[in-house]
């Protein structure tokens, strides 16, 4: 075979070695694209897990108030909420693990013609230079050459065909070893799937629990309507009295805002700035405790549990942990603090044009006229004969405006 020969071989060799990278990496796109998104579903996964172990765990400490029954079955379907999400995702895992397999499946194929395709070039490229007695006696090759131009050709030649030889060599060992590790993975996947299944059936399990426990709550306040509805009554005129008042020094912290502003109240240049910051925080607010679950929605609406009972609020109530601390949402002005019977503190913090309120306090931290950043520790949880729970309202006061707003509509959604 001539040195042209040689080189067409070569060209030939390195075209085809091309093509097999662009099926090899053709095959690991998917592959890819599926490790990414399991990332994501695992990140998913841990979110929903720890949301569950918050709410196991209020349940746990409600279970030891009388009072709570309603909040208990709030706090239950959130639990079935979270586990029947948890379920979705379980299957969202299993089926995304399924399509790996696939793609690992095809993965290997592609691997295994590589290394075919790779071993089948190694042994023409050793069958071509035993005849051209190459890999005998190279130096025998240039010495044959006619004159000293086509030596130094047949030189460069042997000098090409070690390099391709050696980087051959490599890729087969480096192929192999790609084939073992897609092998391991794909042995770990098929074991994650059998797990995830596993995992599902046990949430499946722990749901049908849960209802189970509903059905009993149900039943227990149903047994104990009576006095449920009594102390129910009472706590709704506490609540009024409490929203009253909350708005009554509203009322007058804005009285004395325009009273200031010699009869004229505008909000100072600042105070704009403020709100124009606030309103942009909409869905985006931090939560005022780390961890907790919303067991009374804003604005009127039936009582979940006992028939004929309208509740209404001005705000939510959020059930917590013990001595959980209570932290401001935004940054602003400590306006007023003030004690109520049967709710503990009060904090209401002023953002120019608007208000967030915090009820349940107790050990305060701040004081009338501080000014605050966004989470500052306000206060810790009180544990109130009503349970564990903070209460949270956000009023729009700008202009004429004078109004409580939905704090759901503000803080960043869990």
């Amino acid at each position: 075979m001539n040195a042209v020969n040689l080189y067409r071989n070569r060209v030939n060799i390195n075209g085809l070695l091309f093509f097999l990278a662009v099926v090899v990496l053709s095959a690991f796109q998917p592959v890819l694209s599926q490790t990414n998104k399991k990332a994501s579903l695992t990140a998913e996964r841990e979110k929903i897990e720890g949301q569950l172990l918050t709410t196991s765990r209020l349940i746990d400490e409600a279970k030891t108030n009388r009072n709570e029954a309603s909040s208990k079955v709030t706090l239950i379907d959130r639990q079935i909420e979270l586990r029947e999400k948890l379920i979705r995702h379980h299957q969202t895992s299993i089926r995304n693990l399924e399509r790996s397999v696939v793609g690992m499946d095809t993965e290997i194929r592609a691997l295994e013609g590589h290394i075919s395709a790779l071993k089948n070039e190694y042994a023409i490229m050793i069958q071509q230079a035993y005849r051209m007695k190459l890999a005998r006696n190279p130096l025998m090759f240039v010495f044959a050459a006619e004159d000293f131009s086509q030596a130094a050709l047949r030189y460069k030649m042997l000098q090409s065909y070690a390099e391709i030889r050696k980087a051959q060599a490599e890729d087969i060992l480096n192929a192999q070893q790609d084939l073992a590790n897609s092998r391991e993975s794909l042995t770990h996947e098929k074991v994650s799937i059998l797990d995830a299944i596993q995992d599902q059936e046990n949430e499946r399990d722990a749901l049908n629990k849960d209802r189970d426990t509903r059905a009993e709550l149900l039943s227990e306040i149903k047994r104990e309507e009576k006095r449920l509805r009594k102390k129910l009554k009472v706590q709704e005129k506490e609540h009024k009295r409490l929203s009253n008042e909350i708005k009554r020094i509203i009322e007058a912290e804005l009285a004395a805002e325009r009273a200031s502003a010699a009869g004229e109240y505008a909000l100072t240049p600042e105070g704009k700035i403020i709100s124009e910051q606030f309103e942009k925080n909409k869905l985006n607010l931090p939560w005022p405790v780390a961890r907790g679950v919303v067991t009374k929605d804003f604005g009127r609406h039936k009582h979940p549990t006992i028939a004929g009972i309208i509740v209404e609020s001005n705000g939510v109530d959020i059930t917590t942990e013990k001595g959980a601390k209570v932290f401001s949402v935004f940054g602003g002005t400590v306006s007023s603090v003030f004690n109520f019977p049967g709710a503990g503190e009060t904090v209401i913090v002023t953002h120019g044009g608007y208000r967030t309120v915090y009820s349940n306090l107790e050990g305060l931290k701040v004081k009338k006229g501080d000014v605050i950043d966004r989470a500052t520790i306000l206060g810790v949880v009180w544990s109130g004969p009503k349970g564990i729970s903070v209460h949270f309202e956000v009023w729009k006061v700008a202009g004429s405006e004078r109004s409580p707003k939905d704090p759901k509509l503000w803080l960043f959604p869990r």
